[in-house]
């Protein structure tokens, strides 16, 4: 019996040590479990620690590269008219006002706009705010006076921004010091996207319940649940997928950078990183980029309504897009300044006064921070010399460059209107333009449009189209021909002529109306762009002679080196024939051109400023008698439709083989421009350079006002008859006006005499040795 009850009892007590022993283990599984769970997940908490600290650390402080426009310098004597002043004072973000109480505004009263400039960093100086006010008459600026009444000479509008140097995957933005943010903004963030941002560690459980009830109630994702936190790590470290997966990453690194970070350099770094919008292969992030795309503005001179409006577009800028969706933008805006009336921020009655105010985004034209690529080429190309692209990108580099944005505008205005006509009137279509506008005196690149489309980041005609050039090239055959010494009257004979090219090989040119034309001047072969003279002319000059200078003015070897290239058969692109003419109307003295005058640190300590470089490659008194041949083609050769042919410019038009490219270049004493007209798969366009690329130049150089050229004193000149090379007089005769190499041994024309010159002062060095 004894036995038994041992038996039973150690038969009972078997259940417990199993019991026991399996919890043990499942005690220690648990255990181990858990240390590994614990260490994977120490493991993995460390690794986003030094991984996010190191990439939020750099990120954050990448600066792109601001590029600016050429200042508008204001001054008593300018010819900028009343309106244009307003339009440059738009342009630069200033904003109308009863009266100019802060910067960045201005005023008008009759005559007089007073403005309140803003501090501006100049590449030479930084300006403080001041107070101006211009008066004007019809003629332009009569009076600049500060707000003391004392006379200014000459100031500058600070210049608006053209465009940014940004990295490759296309973030650009204006990074901005906690102190430049207004503290509506700050404040608003958190009442709209994050009340709990001052107090939570990186997420809300109670904000995304209630994000998830309200948007189940109102039946519309009116309410986000992520934190200010959580919204800054999707925007640096990850993808827009919505899996479990990537919202615990989320959490996690959310977590992480509100244990490293304080709470102000969150806040700072959401308010320049946030996505805005898209403009082209641009992507708008920031709130400081925010302000000059969407108000051209900075971000400190916004009105309530419009930072309600980019607090707006956070949820969701293709939805909320102002541009595309502007009722949409305009109800969420208002309950947003609702927002900031409930939570204190406004006053009650300022915020509905401000939900009455229209959105008052800018226009696509006047966008702050808007894209010229075309130009902007030209100023990566300037930069790339001297910089590295980390540094265009990062290192907030501040670009002073020397584009006119009005005279670009207007270039642009003029190809689309010109364009449309012409292919209305000719019934053609899908034509494209090109056009260069550089300073002779100096090489700067004043404005330059890449095609017919404004703002399109694409193939850029103006740098890249290489096209045949025509009848432009004939300039350089007359120019060698002059520092050869043959004098402008000299007589070639326009008639059929055959240039051997082998001993099996010839080429037989024609002229563009298919005639021949017998004896002319040099002056008149030029002016008429005529082809048999000119072949025959670089036959005498020689050919070797004619590809030499070529080089010398352009410092490139010709890619056609056959008798075709005195014809135009040689490939330049709008921005190479430009270089070429400017040395022409710059008396012989060759120029890079420029984009980039000056460039500053982050700090406004100059780093760069273009030096000014300059070579003489043409003998000053050849260049200009080659200049007073191209004016009297302007007058009575083939830009003689030209409104500015007795104006005191001088030009040449272009046409290729089977009128595939129409070109005018034209110059006056201080500007050369260049149009190309064509077709991009170079298709015949039935464009001549006079009915083509001059209907382009024409309007542009009214915009510009022609300044006449202004030969050198010592270059004396006689009048001659246009068709003969006689000396004659204008009251009797259709003459131009040249230089002589000995006038008075030159015929006269008969019954056409002119009177005896008081005092001959000319000489000519190249022909008195």
């Amino acid at each position: 019996m004894a036995t038994a009850r041992r038996r039973g009892r150690r038969g009972k007590a078997a259940p417990a040590g199993i019991f026991r022993r399996v919890l043990r283990v499942a005690l220690w599984i648990a255990f181990v479990t858990g240390a590994v769970g614990a260490t994977l997940l120490a493991g993995y908490l460390w690794y986003l620690d030094r991984t996010l600290t190191d990439v939020f650390e750099g990120r954050r402080w990448s600066l792109p590269a601001q590029v600016y426009a050429a200042p508008l310098e204001v001054h008593p004597g300018s010819l900028l008219k009343q309106a244009a002043f307003r339009a440059e004072l738009e342009r630069s973000g200033y904003t109308r006002a009863t009266s100019t109480r802060h910067p960045g505004s201005w005023a008008e009263d009759g005559d007089t706009v007073s403005v309140y400039l803003r501090e501006f960093q100049f590449d030479d100086h930084l300006r403080p705010p001041q107070r101006i006010a211009v008066k004007f008459r019809a003629q332009g600026i009569v009076d600049v006076t500060s707000d003391d009444g004392m006379g200014v000479p000459l100031i500058r509008l600070d210049p608006p921004i053209i465009g940014s140097i940004f990295p490759a995957h296309g973030e650009d933005r204006i990074v901005l010091a906690p102190d430049q943010v207004p503290a509506l903004l700050s404040e608003g963030l958190k009442a709209v996207e994050d009340k709990n941002f001052d107090t939570h560690a990186g997420f809300s459980i109670r904000g995304m319940a209630r994000a998830a009830w309200v948007n189940l109630t109102s039946g519309e994702l009116s309410q986000g649940g992520s934190t200010l936190t959580q919204q800054l790590v999707k925007s640096y470290f990850l993808d827009n997928s919505r899996t479990i997966e990537r919202k615990l990453h989320e959490l996690a690194m959310a977590v992480v950078l509100e244990w490293r970070f304080s709470k102000q350099d969150l806040l700072n770094a959401y308010i320049n990183e946030i996505f805005l919008g898209q403009n082209g292969n641009r992507a708008i992030h920031g709130f400081g980029l925010g302000a000059q795309f969407y108000f051209n503005k900075p971000l400190g001179e916004l009105a309530p309504n419009e930072i309600a409006t980019l607090i707006a577009i956070i949820r969701g800028p293709s939805y909320y897009d102002p541009f595309r969706h502007a009722e949409r933008a305009l109800e969420r805006r208002n309950r947003i300044l609702a927002t900031f009336a409930d939570e204190g921020l406004l006053d009650a009655g300022v915020a509905e006064r401000e939900s009455r105010q229209p959105l008052g985004v800018t226009s696509r034209q006047r966008r702050g921070g808007r894209y010229y690529p075309a130009f902007m080429d030209v100023v990566r190309a300037n930069l790339v010399q001297n910089y590295s692209r980390d540094d265009l990108s990062s290192q907030g580099l501040r670009v002073f460059s020397t584009l006119q944005p009005r005279l670009q505008e207007s270039i642009q205005r003029h190809i689309a209107e010109r364009l449309a006509a012409l292919e209305k009137a000719r019934k053609i279509d899908s034509l494209e333009a090109a056009v260069v506008i550089l300073d002779v005196q100096t090489g700067e690149l004043l404005a330059l449009a890449g095609g017919r489309q404004a703002g399109f980041e694409g193939f850029n005609r103006a740098l890249n189209a290489s096209r045949p050039v025509g009848s432009l090239m004939k300039p350089l055959v007359v120019l060698a021909a002059i520092e050869a010494g043959h004098p402008l009257t000299e007589i070639v004979h326009d008639a059929p002529i055959t240039v051997p090219l082998s001993r099996t090989k010839s080429w037989t040119p024609d002229n563009f109306d298919k005639r021949v034309h017998g004896p002319v001047p040099i002056v008149k072969l030029l002016g008429d762009s005529l082809n048999l003279a000119t072949v025959r002319l670089s036959q005498e000059v020689g050919m070797n002679t004619i590809l030499a200078l070529y080089t010398r003015m352009t410092d490139r070897k010709p890619a056609n080196p056959n008798p075709s290239f005195v014809l135009g058969a040689e490939p330049l692109s709008p921005l190479d024939v430009a270089r070429l003419y400017a040395t022409i109307a710059n008396g012989g003295f060759r120029m890079p051109v420029k984009a980039v005058t000056a460039v500053l640190d982050e700090a406004g300590q100059p780093l760069y400023e273009q030096p000014f470089e300059m070579q003489q490659v043409v003998a000053t008194a050849d260049a200009e008698a080659l200049s007073y041949v191209l004016e009297g083609g302007m007058r009575l050769g083939t830009g003689k439709g030209s409104r500015h042919s007795n104006a005191g410019a001088a030009g040449k038009t272009g046409t290729s083989n089977d009128f595939r490219d129409s070109w005018f270049a034209g110059f006056d004493a201080r500007k050369v421009g260049i149009v190309w007209v064509g077709r991009d798969d170079n298709k015949v366009t039935g464009l001549t350079g006079s009915t083509g690329a001059l209907a382009i130049w024409d309007p542009i150089f009214t915009d510009l006002g022609i300044d006449p050229i202004v030969h050198a004193e010592e270059t004396s000149v006689r009048d001659v008859e246009y068709d003969t090379g006689l000396l004659a007089s204008p009251d009797c005769a259709i003459t131009v006006r040249v230089p002589l190499r000995d006038p008075d041994t030159l015929p006269v024309k008969e019954g056409c005499g002119i009177k005896p010159a008081e005092e001959d002062r000319w000489r000519w060095p190249w022909w008195n040795n």
